[in-house]
């Protein structure tokens, strides 16, 4: 090895494997977005109704007696 005044090369990490390309869904946008939403608010009115519920049964207990 010959001194050429120059420093010796750092060794780097591996370069991170590329990302695959995925073919795009027939459903995606709109229509996906529109289901999740529905989706959404199905969860809060079931989530309203059972909590209305639980307030009822402890409205009638208290007042039972």
């Amino acid at each position: 090895m010959t001194d050429t005044g120059k420093p010796a090369p750092v060794p780097t990490a591996p370069a991170a494997p590329a990302v695959p390309k995925y073919a795009e869904t027939i459903d995606a946008g709109y229509r996906a977005s529109n289901r999740v939403w529905i989706r959404v608010w199905i969860y809060i009115v079931s989530g309203h109704v059972f909590v209305g519920f639980l307030f009822l049964l402890f409205y009638v207990g208290s007042h039972k007696g």
